[in-house]
Parts: C-alpha cells; sequence; structure tokens
C-alpha cells in the first residue's frame, strides 16, 4: 500500500506541482492551505508523512509542528518542513520542530523524491530521532522574522541606498540576537528592545564599510585583500573575467544579489573551481555526478551516512561509487554552468579579493580556460534572449498530438527531448515544468522553444 503524504503550503501552484511528483511516484497526495487546515484534515485522515512549508499565513510550519507535538496521537508523525531557505532551516529549526528533515524550495521532482523515501525510511527504521514535548519548543515564534525576505524596496538614490542597507543589516543583526537575550533570564526586561535602539544607532553606512570589509577578510585567510569591486549593471563579469585571465590573477570573485550569490575561484586567470547559495537546485552537484552515471541510490546513500565535513566526492570515491575522474567531470559541469549563469546577470554587486582560497578549489584546480567560458555565456546569453522573448513563463503549453504522430521516426527527437515532451500535459505552466524536468533552466527552456518553433506543441490559450 502506497504511503498518504499530506503536502501544507499556502501557495496553490507549490500544492499544485508537489501533488503531482508524489502521485507520480505512486503516492497518495492529501493538500492543504496552510497549519490550520492540515491539523482539521488530520482529524479525520491517516497520513505517513507531512511536507510543510515554513512560512505561512494563519498558521505557520513551526506552529503547526507545536501543535502536533501537543497532540499524543500526532505527536510522532514524522514532517519534513519546505522553505526557500532549507539550509537555515535545516541548521535552526528541525531539532527545535522535532521535523526529520528539510528541503530547499526551489526543489526539482528527483531531490523532493529523495528526501521524501528517505525520511519514510527512516521512520519505518525507527531512526527519526526524538521529538519535543510542546512545552519545550519557544511559544515566542518571533524567530520565524529572519526567515523573511526584506520588505525594503532599495532606493535608486546611491546616498539613500547606503542608509537603507545599514538599516537591513542593523534588523538583521537584532533578529539573530534576540532569542539568545531571551535565554539569559538574568537580564532584564527590555533589554532585547534597548540592543535593538543601540544596533539602529551603530550601524551607518561609515560603519557598514569596515563591517563589510570585515567579514568579507574573515571569509577567507589572513593574507586576503578585497582589490576590485564595483557594480555589475556598469561592469559586466565577462569583462571581469577577461581583465583576470589577462592578468593571470589568482583569488575568488564573487557576485552577489539580495537572494544569490556566485563565487568564482580563479587561479592564474583560469577558473578552479564555482561556489554558490540561493540558486535552485540544479546547480547541485549530485545532478551532474547523477546524469554522468552515478546511481541515484548510491547518491542517496553517501548523502545521508557522510561524516560531518566529508565533500562528496571524497566519499563517493573511497566508498568506489564514482571514480575521481568522474567526480571532476561533474565538478567542471557544474562550474561551467555557474560561469554561465553569473555572465548573464545584469545587476547585483562584485568583488574580487586577490589570495582567497577555497579547500575545494584547491583540491579540485580544474583551471578551465575563462575565455572559453565567457564565450559560452555569451552565446546562452544571446540564446536566452530568443527564448525568453519567444514565451511567457506563466504560459500552459499542449501537445499537438496530429503533429506528433506525423513524426518520420524515432529518431526525430533526442532522448531529452522526447522527455521534455513527455512532461508538457496541458496543465503544467512553463515555469512548473522548469522546475520539474531534471536539467537546467537553460536546457529545459531551449527545448521547449524548439518543440513550439515546430509546431509540436503549442500555447494554450486562457479560456
Amino acid at each position: 500500500m502506497s504511503a498518504r503524504i499530506l503536502v501544507v503550503d499556502d501557495s496553490p501552484t507549490i500544492r499544485k506541482v508537489v501533488g503531482s511528483i508524489l502521485v507520480a511516484r505512486e503516492y497518495e497526495a492529501l493538500l492543504a492551505e496552510d497549519g490550520q487546515a492540515a491539523l482539521e484534515l488530520l482529524e479525520t485522515e491517516k497520513v505517513d508523512l507531512v511536507l510543510c512549508d515554513f512560512v505561512m499565513p494563519r498558521m505557520n510550519g513551526y506552529q503547526f509542528c507545536r501543535e502536533l507535538r501537543a497532540n499524543q496521537e500526532l505527536k510522532n508523525l514524522p514532517v519534513v518542513l519546505m522553505s526557500a531557505k532549507g539550509d537555515k532551516i535545516r541548521g535552526q529549526f528541525v531539532e527545535q520542530t522535532g521535523a526529520i528533515d528539510a528541503i530547499t524550495k526551489p526543489f526539482d521532482a528527483r531531490g523532493l523524491v529523495a528526501v521524501v523515501e528517505g525520511a519514510l525510511k527512516r521512520q519505518e527504521e525507527g531512526r527519526a530521532g526524538p521529538v519535543p514535548d510542546a512545552e519545550a519548543m519557544p511559544a515566542d515564534d518571533s524567530m520565524l522574522e529572519e526567515l523573511r525576505a526584506s520588505r525594503t524596496s532599495l532606493s535608486d538614490d546611491p546616498g539613500l541606498r547606503r542608509v537603507q542597507a545599514a538599516q537591513e543589516f542593523a534588523l538583521a543583526l537584532e533578529r539573530v540576537v534576540r532569542p539568545e537575550l531571551k535565554k539569559l533570564r538574568q537580564l532584564p526586561a527590555g533589554t532585547d528592545d534597548l540592543v535593538k535602539t543601540a544596533l539602529e544607532r551603530a550601524i551607518r553606512p561609515e560603519t557598514m564599510a569596515a563591517l563589510s570589509t570585515l567579514l568579507r577578510a574573515l571569509s577567507y585567510s589572513e593574507n586576503t585583500r578585497e582589490a576590485l569591486a564595483g557594480d555589475v549593471s556598469v561592469i559586466s563579469i565577462a569583462e571581469i573575467l577577461q581583465l583576470l585571465d589577462l592578468q593571470r590573477q589568482s583569488g575568488a570573485l564573487s557576485v552577489f544579489t539580495r537572494e544569490a550569490e556566485i563565487t568564482l575561484h580563479v587561479r592564474n586567470g583560469r577558473v578552479d573551481y564555482a561556489a554558490w547559495r540561493g540558486l535552485g537546485a540544479e546547480f547541485l552537484l549530485g545532478r551532474y555526478l547523477v546524469e554522468g552515471g552515478l546511481a541515484k541510490d548510491q547518491l542517496a546513500a553517501v548523502l545521508e551516512n557522510r561524516p560531518s565535513g566529508k565533500l562528496i566526492g571524497e566519499a563517493l570515491a573511497e566508498l568506489g561509487f564514482a571514480t575521481p575522474e568522474a567526480v571532476r567531470r561533474a565538478l567542471m559541469r557544474q562550474s561551467s554552468e555557474l560561469v554561465y549563469e553569473v555572465v548573464r546577470w545584469k545587476s547585483g554587486r562584485f568583488a574580487f579579493s586577490v589570495g582567497a582560497e577555497h579547500p575545494i578549489a584547491a583540491k579540485a584546480q580544474l583551471a578551465m580556460e575563462t575565455s572559453a567560458l565567457v564565450m559560452e555565456g555569451f552565446r546562452r546569453v544571446d540564446e536566452w534572449r530568443l527564448i525568453e522573448g519567444s514565451f511567457d513563463f506563466d504560459d500552459v503549453l499542449y501537445p499537438d498530438q496530429g503533429a506528433i504522430e506525423r513524426l518520420d521516426s524515432e529518431t526525430n527527437l533526442t532522448k531529452e527531448e522526447r522527455s521534455v515532451l513527455a512532461a508538457i500535459d496541458s496543465e503544467k505552466t512553463i515555469r512548473e515544468l522548469v522546475g520539474q524536468i531534471p536539467g537546467s533552466s537553460f536546457e529545459v527552456c531551449k527545448i521547449l522553444y524548439q518543440l513550439l518553433n515546430s509546431r509540436l506543441v503549442r500555447r494554450k490559450t486562457p479560456a
């Protein structure tokens, strides 16, 4: 009998997408729009696992878990938390809520199914871990604020923007410090409010400059120094990479927006490794390893059991699951895709730090030729312009069965094109398809563009 899984998310699209993925894997999916609706459903329905968004209106994921732990019948129900900040959730709130795991949005179908299968297996084998009593969970969940996106729209005026950035930084510090202050019972009431006021006064544009320099220095070695910084909208990353190549520079080029960051580690002008945060699951190393021939169950086993601090590639090589050459090829594909991605960024900030080193870059030493990466990046930028101008990501596509039947033979379409074509069901938007189909956003969109131009699929006319 297939497992029953309750999906709790305030986004109708997320509920629909996750539900479709689960049903395709022969799970039974139940849907709820928030924690309160989920609790009401659980009064009459039995489920084996809950996939729960963390930040929701009416009753969020934290409050939902606290209510579960207060109910003796539901106390041990396994929960997987979903959030756009899954790393922070996993590190801070999984233990507090008694959740069995966490997954970062956006995720692909393979990643979601792997987490679900792992959670169900741990629960079945009694390895889910203890759940807290509701009384032990803090009643004040103001800590959730640090997980919410900033509500400040930064001004185009440089001076005002610096002031706003300083205010944002002060608020972020206050959100981090406040929960710790509450644990210090000897402090008088109102201390946390005084700390907030002090931070707002202390964090000014002038102090922000010093703090940012210090934080960047702490990120690398003591010999690191920032040599170049600027605005991506003024100087493109392609130009910066060409300059670093010409001067045979070594260090780290970080490109960041408020949502994401890509850091390219270069040695003598060539790219040794690319790191990232805040992007989609399509850039996970595991994806490139699987596409290179690694079995999914082998990857899942390593991810679940590898020692803390052990690199995925090293763990796979030690177990004989992947050769060092296969790991290196996957790293090169991952780093290349990240370079192509950052070359097309039209906004954000960049900073190049001389002497900055990354442990994986030091081991990998991919030495990828910068000029070739930049040229491919430019080619993709041109293709992206054509692709993005040909459809809206909210368009719904449907297959033209007549055109498909007129195909001469199986060789008319590649395996990847047939996989994308099979996923088009007259219901999913292009945005949903890109999130579900294995492969990079660029690769999937390029195939959709080609299928549209060949009239094998068509746009669905709104009712």
